[in-house]
């Protein structure tokens, strides 16, 4: 009987230790999951200590080439092919009022443009339609790399910037101050554009000005009218009280009509003691009545130094679209008009002939 529980017995413990083998194996696979996980976690981990590596590595590499940045003028900011920031120097942060944290590795060079427009960094009016067009203008440049990209900044200054392509295919951008060459190619322009003596247009500028006058009112059906001014017995005067008197005169002269015109009324000095003045949306009555205003004001007397000078104007008329199709015609027409004042006796204004 003993030996029969002994064998029962070991049988039932055998058949126990089996049953209970059988559900360690179970346990064992429903456990294989979370071990799994775990070991995932801890390879991922050990990636991101790898890639946190690899960053501070290149940012100690960066370290000598941020410190020589620092040491330059321009402001210089480099990006991958992708347009994100690799490293810029302090001098470009200060330019643009950028934080560490908004100029930081990463960053994409769109989103320093929308901190530009949205800060009024950028004087957008003078050369963009609006923020879009600025930053639309800034990306087609980004996407070619050609030339220069240059814009006003809110403060006055002027701000060149270039950019080009580096070999692992982002690009270099310097970023310099031409204020000074601003002003004077503005100044030179001016310059080229105005007459020295009265400061009004010259030919130039009015051939220029003057299509887009007559283009506008072609566009809106509306009437222009061209004054041709010419002082009465000029030449008597700068021979008889010399050529600075003369010239003073002219000066006086263009700032007294100056002062009667409209501020979009374009005025030009043609050379000597001739004027040509056009007047948008105005046709012949109101030209006359400009006119006759314009021969009032200049006969009151000038007073150049000690000296009282007596002046006199005559006038002629042209008037757009009906007496002439463009600038050149109404020149030609208005100087008929010029002839007949000055034949009837001057110090009149008269339209051509044919008018």
């Amino acid at each position: 009987m003993s030996d029969h529980r002994k064998i029962s017995d070991g049988g039932g413990l055998e058949a126990t230790a089996a049953r209970s083998g059988g559900l360690s194996a179970s346990d064992g696979a429903r456990d294989s999951a979370p071990g799994q996980d775990l070991r995932d976690a801890l390879k991922a981990s050990e990636a991101e200590n790898e890639r946190l590596r690899q960053q501070l590595a290149r940012l100690h590499a960066q370290e000598p080439l941020l410190q020589a940045l620092d040491t330059l003028a321009e402001a210089i900011v480099i990006y991958d092919s992708d347009g994100r920031l690799i490293a810029c120097n302090e001098n470009f942060r200060q330019l643009y009022g950028y934080s560490e944290q908004e100029a930081r590795p990463g960053v994409h060079f769109s989103e320093l443009g929308r901190i530009d427009v949205e800060r009024g960094n950028v004087s957008i009016g003078k050369q963009f339609e609006d923020k879009d067009d600025y930053l639309q203008h800034k990306a087609q440049y980004r996407e070619r790399l050609e030339g220069s990209f240059v814009v006003e900044l809110k403060d006055g200054r002027w701000i060149r910037t270039t950019d080009r392509r580096t070999s692992d295919g982002g690009f270099a951008s310097v970023q310099i101050d031409v204020t000074e060459i601003k002003a004077l190619e503005q100044q030179m322009r001016h310059m080229a554009l105005h007459d020295e003596l009265t400061g009004l247009a010259n030919r130039r500028l009015f051939a220029e000005q003057g299509g887009h006058v007559l283009a506008t009112a072609q566009r809106n059906g509306a009437p222009c009218s061209l004054l041709y001014i010419d002082i009465d017995r000029f030449k008597a005067i700068n021979d008889g009280h010399g050529h600075s008197t003369g010239d003073a005169l002219l000066a006086a002269v263009a700032g007294r009509m100056r002062a009667r015109l409209r501020a979009s009324d374009l005025i030009a000095r043609f050379g000597g003691d001739e004027f040509v003045v056009l007047l948008p949306s105005t046709g012949k009555s109101r030209a006359g009545l400009v006119a006759q205003t314009l021969i009032e004001v200049l006969s009151e007397p000038f007073l150049i130094g000690e000296v009282r000078l007596p002046v006199s104007a005559s006038i002629g008329i042209a008037e757009f679209p009906d007496t002439a199709q463009d600038l050149e015609g109404l020149l030609s027409r208005a100087d008929e008009g010029l002839y007949r004042a000055k034949k009837e006796g001057r110090n009149r204004w008269r339209e051509s002939a044919s008018d």
